[in-house]
């Protein structure tokens, strides 16, 4: 244990925390939310739920030191799931001793003793004079469980502490670090399960965390619903938080480094807070500054065929595929399936190539699933768009160990590779950087009347052109001259829709946005605005505007759009011939400039706020095909958010599918569906609720045809309801079902993957 610091008033002593807390970036808002529920009366759980590689332990280690150092009235205790620990009742003693031991360190306000090697004895020693009986008890009769043979019973003792120490008066908050929790199949005991009975059960706040998939269907197999838990979601670190913890990470631990490099390893790491830090540890003990691509792309390279990366990643298919030969199989077919053209192959091929049972394919494919590396769509398999560390991990594996390639070889390849790559990352990064943000603007439009001269580069450089920001905006005011908004429904990149016309622009900087004339939804009023920020460094010519207004009308053709308007911006605006030629196609013209002053016109703080999350709600009556309506207008929502067409239509189906269940179970009185879509930065949550509703207490595991009996009826319509759910399962990502006061809902959710 490190030395005691002296507490200068800025720096707390760290305790768990393997930084200080200045140094913690990136996670504020989840920290002082976890902060905040350990003094919730009511008793809430929180499900901290993480994309793979997000990282987690440190912000539970983080809270952990703070409510200590602050001396709450809850008692904080953190604890880790171990992926090597197989032996249930192991880890239950473990968690037991944790407990006790901390509730110990908080009592007596010694941090030392949290870290500390303690035996029963000491424990005891240690314990508060009020708790010495029930402690000495729980102990006593642990010790007699563990000689017995009855593990579950020893397990379940183990884990209701919290519960016994809230019935003495002792309110604890307990944060589980479950990332690592793996249930093997062989467990006669559910680890996973005994915890969430127990924590929901002891009647305190509590901190579950681990990957979002695995704690979902944990939660939803063990309790039925989620009443009572709140969620959390902990995506990677975007662009500038990661690039702060970078530097936090390299100054700490002494390497060197610079803007570029910090920036193509954010890149190249995806912004996870896992590997940013196992490349800059393997950076301290080897030695070697990160001052340049060669030296952070061979060290990369290093990590992913041996280091902590390669052990992440090895780790995860050591548990997918516990023998050599079943490994060697599945990363063949992992990297073929993901080298092919279309990143599919079914079901079937997947056992066959593997030559396993159908239970061992559905636990493979269920790993796979947890660590969202692949989905299962009924009856294919299609690999996700992962990071770009799992690729290169994957591709060096297959040349490794499959290809059999020496291993200098692969190594230079991939080298080589990299270093080819990363100028081209870095370009693609700052071009998205520097984009405009069209997407987000062209979503806040909604019927505004705005100065025409922002939409005419030739009207706004005649009238504003060497005014200062000040005087164009107090002239723009008294415009008379207007032009009436849409009302955008849709925005989504162009690729979306023809992937194909990629039009060498980055994502976001090329769009398609659906929407309606004077807000009436009428076939009449519908209009679709393709517009395309142009790359000039001087004020874009006739070939440049004519060659972009040429491929969004072709693309517009392609699609059968039938009233459609084009918006070219070019950051200095368009030369003369260029806007003679622009005015003729009745097409909108702009500069950065123009761009920038109706940004303010309709509200910057509205576009941060639709990039967190925008919510819709639909209320359809029962029958007569109404669920088309809906599919329609979640299919409007879906291209906003830049969902492949694929995945568009699965959402569709899967709604469909919840809507026409609602409609055979409802018992409501109004005979109405209800629907809420809710749209977040990567992610469509759809909620399909019924009141009256009351589905049987199995119902989502029916999964298997009609059958007959006396009337044949009543079997079948069951059997084709338990189908409807298995498709919706096999086409989202994530599916809950909760039991509410007036009904019964569904939530369903699909992640957003790039193409």
């Amino acid at each position: 244990m490190s030395p005691k610091k002296p507490n200068n008033g800025h720096q707390r002593e760290r305790i768990l925390s393997r930084v200080a807390a200045d140094e913690f970036v990136g996670r504020t808002g989840a920290l002082e939310r976890i902060v905040k529920l350990s003094a919730d009366r009511e008793a809430r759980g929180l499900l901290l739920l993480l994309a793979p590689s997000a990282g987690v332990s440190e912000l539970l280690r983080q809270a952990y030191d703070q409510l200590f150092h602050a001396h709450t009235e809850a008692v904080p205790v953190y604890f880790s799931l171990s992926r090597k620990e197989k032996n249930p009742a192991q880890v239950a003693r473990r968690f037991l001793y944790a407990f006790l031991q901390q509730l110990a360190a908080f009592h007596l306000r010694e941090p030392r003793l949290v870290n500390a090697s303690l035996t029963k004895t000491d424990l005891l020693d240690l314990s508060p004079p009020a708790d010495y009986e029930w402690i000495e008890r729980l102990l006593a009769i642990a010790e007699s469980e563990s000689a017995g043979h009855d593990e579950q019973s020893l397990v379940r003792l183990c884990l209701s502490v919290p519960e016994r120490a809230m019935t003495k008066g002792v309110r604890s908050f307990v944060m589980l670090d479950a990332a690592q929790l793996i249930e093997a199949s062989e467990m006669e005991i559910s680890l996973g399960a005994e915890f969430v009975r127990a924590l929901t059960r002891s009647r305190i706040p509590f901190v579950l965390a681990g990957l979002r998939r695995q704690v979902l269907d944990l939660v939803h197999n063990t309790l039925g619903d989620f009443d009572g838990l709140e969620r959390l979601h902990l995506d990677r670190l975007d662009d500038d938080e990661a690039g702060r913890l970078v530097e936090y990470v390299t100054r700490r631990e002494q390497v060197g480094l610079n803007d570029a490099t910090r920036d193509l390893i954010v890149q190249q790491l995806d912004g996870s807070p896992l590997f940013i830090n196992a490349l800059v540890e393997a950076a301290r003990e080897k030695k070697r500054p990160l001052t340049s691509f060669r030296n952070c792309q061979r060290l990369y390279v290093e990590e992913v065929m041996g280091g902590r990366i390669h052990r992440h990643f090895s780790s995860i298919m050591d548990e997918l595929a516990p023998t050599s030969e079943l490994r060697r199989a599945l990363i063949r077919l992992l990297y073929e399936t993901s080298a092919s053209d279309t990143r599919k192959s079914t079901v079937e091929v997947w056992r066959k190539r593997l030559d396993i049972t159908s239970a061992q394919l559905q636990r493979l494919l269920h790993g796979l699933n947890v660590h969202e590396l692949a989905n299962v769509n009924g009856s294919l398999v299609e690999m996700n768009s992962a990071p770009l560390v799992w690729h290169d991990y994957l591709r060096a594996r297959y040349e490794w160990e499959v290809l059999a390639e020496p291993r200098a070889s692969v190594l230079a390849g991939l080298l080589t590779e990299l270093l080819k790559r990363a100028p081209q990352t870095m370009e693609q990064h700052y071009r998205r950087e520097a984009a405009l943000g069209l997407g987000d603007l062209l979503s806040l439009f909604d019927c505004q009347r705005v100065p025409a001269s922002l939409l005419h580069y030739d009207r706004f450089s005649r009238l504003y052109k060497g005014l200062d920001a000040e005087e164009a905006a107090s002239l723009l005011e008294a415009e008379t001259d207007l032009v009436r908004l849409p009302q955008i429904v849709s925005v989504a990149n162009t690729t979306a829709f023809h992937p194909p016309v990629q039009m060498q622009l980055e994502e976001g900087r090329s769009v398609i946005a659906h929407g309606f004339d004077a807000g009436s939804y009428s076939e009449a009023s519908e209009v679709v605005w393709l517009a395309a920020e142009i790359d000039s460094k001087m004020e874009a010519g006739r070939g440049l505007a004519e060659m972009w207004h040429n491929r969004l009308t072709h693309l517009a053709r392609t699609r059968s759009f039938e009233r459609v308007r084009v918006w070219l911006i070019s950051r200095e605006g368009f030369t003369n011939d260029a806007l003679e030629f622009l005015n003729e196609q009745e097409a909108y013209s702009s500069s950065r400039r123009q761009l920038e002053a109706l940004t303010s016109r309709i509200g910057q703080g509205e576009i941060k706020q639709a990039q967190a999350t925008d919510e819709f709600e639909l209320a359809i009556p029962m029958g007569e095909e109404t669920e088309l309506i809906a599919a329609h207008t979640v299919e409007q929502i879906a291209r906003r958010s830049k969902f492949q067409p694929e995945a568009i239509n699965q959402i569709k189906t899967a709604l469909i599918e919840a809507c026409i269940n609602a409609t055979e179970h409802s018992l409501s009185t109004d005979r109405k569906i209800y629907q809420r879509f809710r749209l977040e930065s990567d992610r469509l949550v759809v909620t399909v609720s019924s009141r009256g509703l009351r589905l049987p207490e199995n119902y989502l595991e029916t999964d298997v045809p009609g059958r007959s009996n006396g009337n044949g009826q009543e079997e079948k319509a069951q059997g084709r309801r338990g189908w409807g759910l298995r498709l919706i399962r096999t086409l989202m990502d994530e599916v809950e079902f909760e039991r509410v006061d007036d009904g019964t809902r569904l939530r369903m959710t699909k992640y957003l993957r790039k193409p």
